[in-house]
Parts: C-alpha cells; structure tokens; sequence
C-alpha cells in the first residue's frame, strides 16, 4: 500500500497534529497524539519513541495501528497499519535524529524508532471552516436540549450520582473551539480505527458529544456499547485522552459517556486523573 503526495505533505508537518490509536492485550483502544510519526518511505511510516509508555506496551501486545492527521485546512486522513517493532539504530533512528525536533534539542532524544507498515488509507475528508463553526454550535444547542430534557441514557445506573469522571482543566480544553481531536474504536474485524474530529464538546464532566461530518463518516461503524479512547491535542500544548462507551446519536449527535482521564502530555504523563487523590 502506498501513499500520494498529498498525505505525504501532510504528514510531513512538524507540528500538524497527528494520533495514534492502539489496542491493549484485551482489545481496548488508546488514542493519544504522536506528533513525530512522519513518512519513511511510501509504504511505511516512522515514529519516535518518545513520551509514550501506555502506547509502547499496546503495540507490544498487538501490532494493530491507526494513525489520523488532520491539516490546519482541516483536511485529514486515516491510515491502517501493522506495527514492524522498534529500532535502537539504523536508518529510521537516524531519520528520527534528524528532524527539527531533536536535531536542535540537547534535551530530547527518543530511545527507538517505531516502524509501521501502511496496510490501507482512507480517502481525505475536509471539513471547511464554516462547517466547522455550525458543527460546533449545533453540538453546543444539542448539548442544551439533552440536558434540560434528559434525553441521553446513562452509562451505568446511578451515573447522574458518580464522581466526575473530568475535572475542570479538562473540560476546559474540550469545550475549546480551537483544540483538535481523536477517536478511536474497534471496526468489525478487531482494527483500531482512529479518526480526527474538531466537533467535540462535553456535557458535563462525564460525556461528550460528536457532531461533525467527520464522525458521521464513522457513525455507522460504531456500535453502541462499544469502549472507545478520545484525544485531545491544544495549542499549548497539551494533551488528554478519555475513555468510554459510545451510546449511539441522539439529535444528530454522538454520545460518549465517559468512565477515565489521563493526561497525555507532562509533567502528568499517563497519570490517571478521575481518582481522588
């Protein structure tokens, strides 16, 4: 499988954001930013492994990948992979070496190059601006009639009792319009999908709702009741992923009710953020 120029441009980007979605031993996605994945050569990608422990182990465990990029146009891919293993030298460690990021940084280095093997690419979805804006107003109206009506179902009985699954900080960030964002989820043969989307708001500290034309594209593979991993990627930057179920639409609107946090970015890396401390 080989990629055109265009994604080969996009992915090029030093700082265009990127995600990679992975699965665990038992098939739970993760979805977190890896902006170092860059092309290595038509059919492969390469990574820095750099900063990304949970992700490490997953790939481990299971060799089945995904990678979304999305431009500052708002154009976006997804790509399917099989993850080859990591390299302490050679080649793709020296590619790693060379880039911007850590060519001009005393501080930062990666212990190995992660190498994937590009299996499919789907077709770039691009989403203008203006759809954009009323995507992400219509979540905002949407958010506000589930609310007052009680429309959405809950993810576990007694959830309107739980402890917020996102603190403050978090919800923040979601409720940016500027922040971009992932998701992950399992398709029907056991793949992680990962697909970016900007139309992401929380309803509270213990959902979210997806309304853009980027995850209608997916809507219909996802199956309601389904874990599904969120990432969150800002300006700053920094980063979280939350985990959940995905509930199915309502109103147009996907709905996510939420059950972890973690940081994905320092100095809280990987830190799991919904227990009391």
């Amino acid at each position: 499988m080989t990629i055109d120029a265009e994604l080969m441009r996009a992915l090029a980007g030093e700082m265009t954001p990127k995600f990679m979605g992975t699965l665990d031993a038992l098939g739970v996605p993760n979805c977190v930013p890896v902006t170092t994945t860059t092309v290595f050569d038509e059919h492969s990608l390469v990574f820095g492994e750099f900063l990304m422990n949970k992700t490490r182990k997953n790939l481990l465990a299971c060799d089945k990948v995904s990678v979304a990029v999305i431009t500052e146009s708002f154009d976006t891919w997804s790509i399917q992979g099989a993850f080859l293993g990591f390299e302490t030298a050679g080649d793709r460690v020296d590619f790693i070496n060379r880039s911007p990021l850590f060519r001009y940084n005393a501080y930062t280095s990666i212990r190995a190059a992660g190498a994937i093997r590009i299996e499919s690419v789907s077709a770039k979805t691009s989403l203008s601006k203006g759809h954009y804006l009323c995507d992400f107003l219509r979540c905002i109206t949407v958010r506000r009639f589930l609310r007052a009506n009680n429309r959405a179902p809950q993810s576990v009985p007694g959830a309107a009792d739980r402890a917020p699954i996102m603190p403050r900080s978090v919800i923040e960030k979601f409720a940016r319009f500027s922040a971009v964002r992932a998701l992950t989820y399992v398709n029907e043969k056991g793949y992680p999908v990962t697909f970016a989307t900007v139309a992401c708001v929380p309803a509270g500290p213990n959902r979210l709702l997806l309304g853009d034309s980027l995850f209608r594209a997916h809507s219909a593979s996802l199956v309601p009741g389904s874990t599904v991993a969120v990432s969150i990627l800002t300006r700053e930057p920094v980063a979280y992923q939350v985990k959940g179920l995905y509930r199915g639409i309502r109103l147009g609107s996907g709905v996510v009710d939420l059950n972890e946090c973690y940081s994905a970015s320092p100095p809280l890396l990987g830190e799991r953020l919904d227990r009391p401390s």
